[in-house]
């Protein structure tokens, strides 16, 4: 079971690690266009996540197809 959960940590890791990079990148794209309040809030709304990625405390979701 625990090769499981790290797999599982990994993963999300992984998923926030892009997700950041990602906004990352829209927050350079932001300021080198000169949308600086774009980019100024796009930081604010994401410092947390931007400073430390932590897959423990961040909420998952499991969606499930229905028919």
């Amino acid at each position: 079971m625990r090769e499981s959960g790290d797999k599982i940590h990994l993963e999300r890791m992984l998923n926030l690690t892009a997700v950041r990079d990602w906004c990352m990148d829209l927050i350079s794209i932001h300021s080198l266009s000169g949308r600086h309040d774009d980019a100024r809030a796009l930081t604010e709304e994401h410092m947390e996540m931007l400073k430390q990625i932590d897959s423990r405390s961040t909420l998952w979701m499991h969606i499930e197809k229905t028919t």
